[in-house]
Formats: C-alpha cells, sequence, structure tokens
C-alpha cells in the first residue's frame, strides 16, 4: 500500500510540474535532437541555467538552510550529466583538489534514497525511473526523452477567490487577496 501511494503521489507531482507549461511556456527547457544516432545529453551548464531561471523568476530555494533547490533526475540522465568530459563537468571541477577527488566516488550511486548534488548546480537531487518520458521526441523516430524537475519554494502555487457567502474549501473563511513579495528589503 505505501510504494502504491508513493506512485500516486509522484504522479501527481508529475502531471502538476508536466501541466505547468501550459501556464507558463517558459518553464519547459528542450534539448535539441535532430536524429536517433546524435542527440543532446543532459549537462551541468543546463541545470545551472534551469537554476538561474528560476532565480530570475525569484522562486527561492527550496532549502532555505543550504540555499538548494531539490530535483528529481532519472539515473541515465543522471549519468550523461556524469560521464560528461567537458570543461566544467562535474568530473572537471572535482579533479582539482584532493577534496574534490574524493567526492568523485560519491556521485555515482545506485542507491536511490540517497541525496546527490552535484557540484556548482545549487540542486539536490533524487534519483528515480518515475519521470515523464515522451516517446518520439521532437518528432524523431524512436528517440525517447525522458524529464529532469528541479523546484523550489513558491514554484507554483494557487489562489482562492472565495468571496462572502462562497463555500469554498477550509472553514468558509473569506478575506481580500493580499499578494507580497519582497526582495532585498533593508
Amino acid at each position: 500500500m505505501s510504494y502504491r501511494l508513493g506512485e500516486s503521489l509522484s504522479a501527481l507531482v508529475r502531471a502538476t510540474c508536466d501541466g505547468a507549461n501550459s501556464i507558463d511556456s517558459s518553464v519547459l527547457t528542450q534539448l535539441a535532437a535532430t536524429s536517433t544516432s546524435s542527440f543532446t545529453a543532459l549537462s551541468l551548464s543546463q541545470i545551472r541555467n534551469s537554476v538561474q531561471s528560476l532565480a530570475g523568476r525569484a522562486v527561492r530555494p527550496f532549502d532555505e538552510a543550504s540555499k538548494s533547490f531539490v530535483g528529481v533526475i532519472h539515473p541515465f540522465a543522471l549519468g550523461d550529466v556524469l560521464a560528461d568530459n567537458s570543461n566544467d563537468s562535474p568530473i572537471d571541477i572535482l579533479k582539482h583538489t584532493p577534496v574534490g577527488q574524493a567526492r568523485m566516488d560519491e556521485l555515482v550511486s545506485v542507491d536511490l534514497t540517497e541525496v546527490i548534488e552535484l557540484p556548482s548546480s545549487g540542486v539536490q537531487f533524487f534519483q528515480t525511473n518515475l519521470v515523464t518520458q515522451s516517446n518520439n521526441y521532437k518528432s524523431v523516430a524512436g528517440l525517447v526523452a525522458l524529464r529532469t524537475y528541479i523546484f523550489g519554494r513558491d514554484g507554483v502555487f494557487a489562489i482562492n477567490l472565495g468571496a462572502k457567502g462562497d463555500t469554498g474549501y477550509g472553514d468558509g473563511e473569506w478575506r481580500n487577496i493580499e499578494c507580497n513579495i519582497m526582495q532585498n528589503v533593508n
């Protein structure tokens, strides 16, 4: 029963995230793909760009203490990020110090309960195979895309527009909407 509940909750979160681009189309970042033999793998720079995109929308880090976002990634996509051997890849960043070299072994893990933090990404990832898959990605027959999700605090929210006399949810309390977003307040 617990496993089924976990899958149901995961499906609800995925449905919310996958549908978010119908409200704001800029939340969906698609990588290029031209053929089944030539595709773009997920990279650390694309993760950094997504984090900066969230910051540009005033989405706060999910974990205020560590100032990091939380993400869900498929093990295949994580493998693509870790296999990247270009400049500023995770391995390239870590190989320059003894502490970094010791951390390289921690990045590769098959333990799906373990949190993986890629260097200089600002995201703590959880691995799971429960991500949305897009078959025939960008109309390329046989090409499958795996979604990666990055979450922040107040990234998706809802407002109840209740009025006097409404019998919505809660105790029926109604009041005017107060929206306040403050940054860099002295």
